[in-house]
């Protein structure tokens, strides 16, 4: 076929751009008007997302929302002094209720990334998102609330049966410093009540963002136990495995060996060349249930020693990440940094990514506090694959 000249679009598919163009008009109609009657302003990254798709002409999908606070301009100092002594007239900001309530109301099945940062969100958003979030034909598979000052109450309405099991992957809820208890409380109504460690060993969620939220030693060191024993469990059924087949060839050469055959001759696989494989699309593709945790997040939790016992509590805490660190195969990042865990817990951490290198597992990407030995430090650097590391983000007030 000719450079540029593509196929006629048959009819079954003007029929599809038709109607997928027909409903993100719908969307943007409903979303202004919900916009006018909560005195909001429409987000304009998602108005101009939203027309760019449909003045491509080619059906294409709203996939992903990203909802933030529109620039402000800086306001004209007054002229006069009757000006100056009047009331400032109120600014309208960017909400997130009437995003919701147009998904709600259009019945939108297509977003798989939903984002919210830095929009405060208060306890009519969170029911509201719940709403859409729990609907059968809602298919968000990555959720992302950062800096939107959630309360513990708030975040019990918006996980409130909101059943997860085949949706949600990655879960980040950054800079919300709602601490051990906003933590406990938001998981009250996930997995029939379990705590947030279940969640991670009873669904289908790789990834947790829980930068700047207080956990504190005690609610780490509970938030990943469950996944620790699920390793385990994994490591013991490997080995016992692996002795179940050594056993099972040691047999068959001792019975070879009575009946005077001659050893089994050892098969060389040869080499084949590595075909191009398809890129597949992630989007459609679901990872497995279980403990197959990949990263996990905690900047700045305040996992230190700055407590009563806070000594005897943090290597508690650190002997457990160090345990993750040896026997997950699955691990790929872990975010400690700006928690001050002290000297010893540093040699603890760097024992676990020695005897991760003996155990033959791949490399994970790793930070830590600079406030511990350097030469450690040094060593941790060395052992792990690069992180990114973030800038402490300075607290919102309130």
């Amino acid at each position: 076929m000719p450079e540029g000249k593509k196929k006629k679009p048959t009819r079954q598919n003007t029929e599809v751009i038709e109607q997928n163009t027909k409903s993100l008009r719908g969307l943007l109609k409903c979303y202004k008007e919900e916009s006018v009657e909560a005195n909001s302003v429409p987000c304009t990254e998602v108005t101009k997302v939203i027309r760019s798709l449909i003045e491509d002409g080619e059906g294409g999908l709203l996939r992903e929302v990203f909802l933030r606070p529109i620039p402000l301009k800086k306001p004209i100092e007054p002229s006069d002094e009757s000006t100056a002594n009047a009331e400032p007239i109120p600014i309208p900001q960017t909400h997130v209720r009437p995003l919701v309530r147009a998904l709600i109301t259009t019945r939108n099945e297509t977003i798989k990334v939903f984002c919210v940062w830095n929009l405060c969100m208060d306890l009519m958003d969170c029911i509201d998102l719940n709403a859409y979030l729990k609907l059968p034909t809602t298919y968000v598979q990555t959720l992302i609330l950062n800096d939107c000052l959630l309360q513990p109450y708030s975040l019990s309405r918006l996980t409130l049966d909101y059943f997860i099991y085949g949706t949600l992957r990655i879960v980040n809820l950054d800079f919300n410093e709602f601490g051990d208890e906003g933590c406990s409380i938001l998981c009250s109504n996930l997995l029939k009540n379990h705590a947030l460690g279940e969640l991670l060993v009873q669904s289908a969620v790789r990834e947790l963002y829980l930068d700047g939220n207080r956990l504190g030693c005690t609610g780490a060191n509970d938030l990943i136990k469950s996944l620790v024993v699920e390793c385990e469990k994994v490591l013991s059924d490997k080995r016992d495995r692996i002795r179940a087949e050594n056993e099972l060839k040691a047999q068959e050469a001792l019975l070879r060996e009575q009946q005077g055959l001659p050893p089994e001759p050892v098969v060389v696989e040869k080499k084949k060349k590595k075909k191009k494989k398809k890129k597949k699309q992630l989007d459609e593709e679901f990872p497995p249930y279980g403990a197959i945790v990949s990263k996990l997040h905690l900047f700045d939790n305040e996992i230190d020693c700055l407590q009563p016992n806070g000594l005897t509590i943090v290597q508690e805490t650190i002997n457990t990440y160090a345990r993750l660190i040896e026997i997950s195969e699955d691990l790929e990042e872990l975010d400690l940094d700006e928690n001050v865990i002290g000297h010893v817990c540093g040699g603890i951490l760097l024992d676990a990514l020695k005897a991760r290198k003996e155990n033959k597992l791949k490399k994970i990407r790793i930070n830590v506090s600079e406030k511990i030995d350097q030469y450690v430090f040094a060593d941790i650097l060395k052992l792990s694959a690069k992180l990114k590391k973030k800038r402490k983000r300075a607290k919102k007030k309130k």
